[in-house]
């Protein structure tokens, strides 16, 4: 391949919220490495711009597809989804024989193929990026044409170079369709350092912050759904709230549960303990978490890679996370986060205990896990790894 190359970098999703995370991530990473990035969409939004977005919001340019997701019958909005076929397929094929892309990058979608297919045909390397799957637990309801779903994305990883997937979980997936493994690679969500500079002065960022300075501070940072859990998260702190009456909880971010999760901390006594700060821009992200001593993964799934993991861990602060594979699979348990049993409510407050009692040990976690994941799990990381083992799929 030539270099420096010129990438097209192709999604259909709205771009907001932490997948924009994602597409800036590694295609900021692209254009550090001296690679040119160029994006398509059906929104035509840039993702550097709107990364961390929030989802609830409907001030962006995607407007009428935010509309559109919410207000279309299922059936419908799948039919849709398959007929944009045709328009990526258009759209791409374009820009290939405008003689303008060296490598195509696909952010995964339900029914959609068509890309892979006119790269293979005009010969372009094409790595796919692939998040969730048919089958697994999802946000939205699995697809009514889940069959269709299954054959495009047949379609799409026999025709891509290479896959690259979040979680060993998805990998096992991919492969069991036939996929040859040596295409499809596990790379997990990642960090730019350049964003979380390491904040010494925590009691300062308390202040700056309008906290008290001798708080103890257990954040979350994400989006107010059911599948944060976050009203069992609030149970297990009210455990131990009595027990360490300088520990506040900060929870960052919206979404529809917000006015449940504050009747929640009213009928738990935790009012003053617990505080809503909103959605607040993502570049405003490390400023936050340099304010708080723990950082908390309260819920993920088996195939899912959460962003805000290496978010925390960059910081430089105590991780308490869910023992799910994706997670385990890049932190030793005790070394770099403390993990919890993700199906007990129990365990989730022994170790919030443990945590809170020991500062000693949230210094020492902080430390081993921003060293951690500055040496393996940052964006430029993972571009310098796909595109070395795209390399590996031209040679053989």
């Amino acid at each position: 391949m030539p270099s420096p190359l010129r990438i097209l970098y192709h999604f259909r999703s709205r771009g907001t919220g932490a997948e924009a995370v994602h597409i800036a991530g590694i295609a900021g990473a692209f254009q550090r490495m001296g690679h040119e990035v160029s994006f398509e969409s059906p929104t035509g939004v840039d993702p550097l711009e709107t990364r961390g977005t929030s989802p609830f919001q409907r001030k962006s340019s995607a407007n009428w597809l935010n509309r559109l997701v919410d207000r279309c019958p299922g059936w419908l909005f799948e039919c849709l989804e398959i007929t944009y076929n045709w328009v990526a397929a258009f759209r791409v094929r374009n820009w290939i024989r405008r003689g303008e892309i060296d490598l195509l990058y696909e952010r995964h979608a339900f029914f959609l193929c068509s890309p892979a297919v006119i790269a293979h045909r005009h010969k372009v390397p094409m790595i796919l990026e692939v998040n969730e799957l048919v089958g697994d637990e999802r946000i939205r309801a699995q697809p009514l044409l889940s069959w269709v779903a299954r054959w495009t994305d047949e379609i799409a990883f026999r025709n891509a170079s290479l896959i690259a997937v979040v979680s060993p979980h998805l990998q096992r997936r991919v492969v069991s369709l036939g996929i040859p493994a040596g295409k499809v690679v596990v790379v997990p969500n990642a960090v730019n350092p350049e964003d979380y500079p390491l904040r010494t002065d925590v009691a300062e960022a308390k202040r700056l912050r309008g906290f008290r300075t001798d708080d103890v501070l257990l954040g979350f940072v994400g989006w107010f759904v059911p599948w944060h859990q976050l009203d069992r998260l609030l149970q297990c702190f009210a455990q131990v709230s009595d027990e360490f009456p300088q520990a506040s909880m900060v929870l960052v971010g919206e979404g529809e549960l917000e006015p449940q999760l504050r009747a929640l901390c009213a009928d738990l006594n935790l009012t003053d303990r617990v505080r809503f700060l909103g959605a607040i821009p993502h570049r405003e992200i490390p400023e936050v978490l340099a304010a708080m001593d723990v950082c908390l993964v309260p819920q993920s799934n088996p195939y899912r890679s959460p962003i805000k993991l290496f978010e925390y861990l960059a910081s430089g602060k105590a991780v308490v996370a869910p023992r799910t594979e994706p997670i385990a699979s890049v932190v030793e348990e005790g070394e770099h986060a403390l993990l919890f049993d993700p199906a007990s409510a129990d365990e989730l407050t022994q170790v919030l205990r443990r945590v809170l009692s020991d500062p000693p040990l949230r210094e020492r976690l902080g430390k081993s896990g921003r060293d951690h994941v500055l040496r393996h799990h940052t964006w430029q990381h993972n571009a310098e790894c796909l595109l070395e083992h795209l390399s590996r799929i031209d040679r053989s």
